[in-house]
């Protein structure tokens, strides 16, 4: 839905400078431990990928697989920067991959939102691993957002202007739909949790981050006649962002996160 540009992998990095702390939370919580084997599906430019090696330790194996052999590439120069020899990487449609052998666990990051058929998505993923073993997803609600404090209302228009579009396009709930799913593909030992992080003054990320997921956005956005370029100036958006939120004070909330698992029958 963001397309593969340079602009998107860069997006992709901001977003995680915000999230990679939940996410290694996550996968801990989840049981992603030494010596397992790990594919990530989705993988972008290696986030997960890497957050997992680490927990997988240099006796484990992570494969990473993704459609975009740009940011593949942005990947391997990642964990080779970080010393990981235990990772790999396979540019490969997810639902045509097909696990060699079974692996202990599979994960992803804001992987089912884009999928038509977020349920076959996850149907296919649970069968590359073995009887017992971890699946853990996270994904966004982007139904709704958290409400600021105090308001801001440039910053509010840009989350409301995300809610309205992703409502429209996608299933906009699929991270409050994931522990249903997990039920009704018989999984079990399933745990769920709904969390965002809050920020703001100076240093934050997000103004950056939300302008460049509207800049992706926006061709869509326009077709649907949703928002128009007289309505945003995305050149100084990110600005205007960080102006107000220290100009008001207080903080700007992340979107809702919700990370579930459990264990493959």
């Amino acid at each position: 839905m963001l397309g593969h540009t340079d602009r998107e992998r860069r997006r992709l990095t901001l977003q995680a400078e915000v999230l990679n702390p939940l996410t290694a939370d996550f996968l801990e919580r989840a049981g992603v431990a030494t010596g397992m084997r790990v594919l990530d599906i989705g993988c972008g430019v290696g986030d997960v990928t890497i957050l997992a090696a680490r927990l997988a330790g240099p006796t484990g194996r992570v494969t990473g697989v993704d459609l975009d052999p740009g940011a593949l590439a942005i990947s391997q120069a990642r964990a080779d920067e970080a010393g990981l020899t235990n990772v790999e990487f396979v540019q490969a449609n997810l639902m045509d991959y097909s696990a060699p052998e079974p692996y202990d666990a599979v994960v992803g990051r804001h992987i089912l939102i884009h999928a038509p058929d977020a349920l076959t998505v996850l149907r296919h993923s649970i069968a590359q691993v073995s009887a017992g073993g971890l699946v853990a997803f996270q994904e966004y609600d982007l139904s709704r957002c958290y409400p600021n404090f105090p308001a801001k209302p440039l910053y509010d228009r840009v989350c409301k202007l995300f809610v309205d579009f992703f409502t429209r396009v996608t299933h906009a709930d699929i991270g409050m739909r994931l522990f249903q799913m997990f039920h009704d593909l018989e999984m079990s030992d399933i745990h769920s949790r709904a969390e965002f992080i809050v920020d703001g003054g100076p240093q934050c990320p997000f103004y950056e981050w939300m302008t460049e997921t509207l800049r992706s956005l926006f061709p869509k956005l326009q077709a649907l006649g949703i928002a128009t370029a007289e309505e945003w100036d995305l050149d100084t958006l990110s600005d205007r962002l960080k102006e107000e939120s220290i100009r008001i004070g207080g903080y700007i909330s992340a979107p809702i996160v919700v990370g579930t698992f459990g264990r493959a029958s």
